[in-house]
């Protein structure tokens, strides 16, 4: 199991995770749905409680306005 710190050491060096990430973004805002699809498919041990704190950080990143 991954965890989040290891999934953006990915994300600086991996076009296709960097395409799927700006896709789910695309409209701003990340639903639990999308959450929970992303989380599981790479396998990211992360609760629904981390979702606001990962989303303020991806803010802070730039990732979302």
């Amino acid at each position: 199991m991954a965890t989040v710190e290891e999934l953006i050491k990915q994300y600086e060096t991996d076009p296709e995770l960097q395409a799927e990430v700006k896709e789910i973004i695309a409209d701003g805002k990340v639903t639990i749905s999308e959450f929970r699809t992303f989380a599981k498919k790479h396998d990211v041990d992360i609760s629904l409680a981390d979702l606001p704190k990962y989303m303020e950080q991806a803010k802070k990143l730039g990732f979302i306005k």
